[in-house]
This record gives structure tokens, sequence and C-alpha cells, in this order.
């Protein structure tokens, strides 16, 4: 059994496979939260994938680090992906690779605003993979009215990272986004997304018959494998999905998800039925290669015996406030990002 485990309100990413095209690892394969596990106080044996390490909070952190190193101890044919407290996420992955010079641009926090010499830049938060919460700045002015809007919608300054520009445009004016999974020790490629903007997301994707073909052989051919494989053993990795573009045919890492989309959920938008059947033989290479991968990491450990996990009454009470803390915050920004969203663009047109 493969037990993958994620925050409150992360797991619907293997649910939606598992319902849809994972259905014949249902019986292999169980989704949990740490809520769950906190309150069950046992972990059943079989093979653990920890997801969604960015969106943990510092308890259930502490808690994923406990039940690895409760697993760890049981038995050799127990399988651990994806240790809590060793996985690079977005900030430290990225400075590492600039200073490796796997990358050609520099992350910086927040709060050094100042120390920026090079534009453009665009802000993200570090620990969420939504698109960039603002365009391309290209002074420091620009930068700092896009902090005081993000503040202002409360988002954390500590939150803030500021990411210099890539720009992978080729020579048509078309942006190429590769991505590709890591299950276990499986390199897979999922897709590669054309675009004539620089954020490259599903919507708004370029979809012909060129575009399609061009598709096809990225995930046919792997043709960064070593590359990616390299990659992934540097973010301590073994499940999630790199995000990645070619600058002079040299590969730049965007992001690496560990609780990556797998299906397309039916909110993201209707793609045209021609535009469904061109890209096809991209699925009928995908998935297959998905379900092996995941079949290999199975384990044969019987899950109706299980491990005892304590949780402390203080880790309990600091869950609680993290939820509390949590769910204050979303709420704030949504009430501010409805509420004075509108206010705050006419005062920044005023402004101009």
């Amino acid at each position: 059994m493969i037990f993958f485990v994620a925050p409150l309100g992360e797991t619907w990413e293997l649910e939606d496979y598992l319902k849809s095209y994972g259905k014949e690892l249902l019986t292999r394969g169980c989704v949990l939260t740490w809520d769950q596990i906190v309150a069950r106080q046992e972990l059943p044996l079989g093979s653990y994938v920890f997801l969604a390490i960015d969106q943990m909070s510092p308890t259930e952190k502490e808690i994923a680090v406990q039940c690895w190193d409760k697993l760890s101890q049981a038995r050799s044919d127990v399988t651990l992906i994806n240790h809590p407290s060793r996985v690079r996420l977005r900030y430290d992955l990225l400075q590492t690779c600039y200073e490796r010079k796997r990358n050609t641009f520099r992350v910086r926090r927040g709060m050094d605003f100042l120390r920026c010499k090079k534009f453009p830049v665009f802000l993200r938060r570090e620990h969420d993979h939504n698109a960039s919460i603002s365009g391309l700045l290209f002074t420091h002015k620009e930068l700092v009215r896009a902090i005081a809007r993000s503040l202002y919608l409360g988002y954390r300054l500590r939150d803030l990272i500021i990411v210099e520009y890539c720009d992978t445009v080729d020579g048509a004016g078309m942006f190429r986004k590769y991505s590709s999974f890591i299950i276990g020790d499986r390199v897979l490629p999922h897709t590669l997304v054309h675009s004539d903007h620089w954020i490259t997301k599903s919507r708004g994707r370029l979809i012909d018959v060129a575009t399609a073909r061009e598709e096809l052989e990225y995930v046919q051919t792997n043709p960064h494998r070593d590359w990616l494989r390299e990659t992934f053993a540097l973010a301590n990795i073994r499940y999630g999905r790199i995000d990645y573009g070619l600058l002079n045919g040299e590969p730049q890492v965007w992001e690496i998800n560990t609780n990556p989309t797998i299906v397309r959920r039916p909110e993201a938008g209707p793609i045209p039925e021609e535009q469904r059947r061109m890209r096809d033989p991209v699925r009928q290479v995908f998935f297959p290669g998905l379900q092996a991968a995941l079949e290999a990491i199975d384990s044969v450990a019987d899950p109706s015996q299980t491990l005892p996990i304590e949780v402390s009454q203080k880790q309990r009470r600091k869950l609680d406030d993290e939820q509390r803390r949590r769910l204050r915050v979303q709420a704030k920004r949504t009430f501010i990002s409805r509420g004075f969203g509108p206010l705050f663009r006419s005062i920044r047109r005023l402004l101009k």
C-alpha cells in the first residue's frame, strides 16, 4: 500500500488522479491528511510519499519528521519519499541553482528589495505554486509599489520572494514551459506548454498540430533526462513535478512542486475537442508510465500492521493555533481582495 500524506485541503491532486486515470491503483493507494494521522496516532505499514512540503505548518512538519523516523526503523521494505525537513523548497532551490551556475537568474527575499540590481523582476509567494503576484517590474519604484500592494492584500513580507526575469522567448515570440515528474527513481516528462506570454499556464496555451507534435516528441524522448535527475537529486525530491525552460538550449529551473496537479480539473476551463484529440498521444505515453512508476514504489508490507506515533497535547494545541491562523489569513486576504480591490486599483491609477 502507498500512503500519500498531505495537509488538510491539499489532497485533491492525488484524489482526482485516483478517481480517473489511476482507478487501477485505488486498492494500492490511500490519501491521508496530518489531521487523520494525529487523530489515529498510528501509522499503517506501507510506502509513504510526503506531499505539499511547502504547505505544511511548522508543527505538521515536526510530526512528519517523527513519522519518517518511526517508519524508517520499522522494516527494510518500507519506502519513504520526500523527507519533510530535507527537501529544498523554492527559495533554497533557486538560490542553490544560481550559486552553482545551473540557473542564470537569482532570487531574493522580499525584505531584500533594496539589494535588487538586475531588472526586470517579479514577485511570487515562496510557498505556493500559483502564478506570480505581480507583472514584470522594471524599476525599484515599481517593485516597492508591488510589494506595498501585496502587503495591502494580506500577504506577509516574509512570504514574498523577488525573482529575476529569465527571458526564454524564441525568435517567433513563443515561450515554452517543460514539465517532468519524478516518481521514486523514474523521470517522466509530462507536458510542454507553448504560450505567447511569459506566464505559461494551461489556460491560454497554444495548441495546434505543430505544438502537439513537439510536445509528443518531448514526452517520448525525454531529452533532458540527465539534467532532470541531477536537479531532483539536488532538491532531495523523489516525488514531484519540475517546471523549467530553456535559455540558449540550457535548462533553467522555475520550481519543483511536491504536490502537483496530475489531472486537469473542470473549473480550469474546457479544452476544445479538436485540441484534446491532438494531445491524446501525450496522455497515452504519460499515464501508463505514471502508473508503472507508482506500482514500483509500492510496498509488500501489510497495512493492517501499524506503528504507534505519539503526538503530544502541546503539538495538538499548536496545530489548532496554526490552522486558525491560516484560516484568518485566508479570510482577510479574500475580504480585502473582493471588497477593496477595485478601490485600490483606482488609487493606483491616480498615483501613476
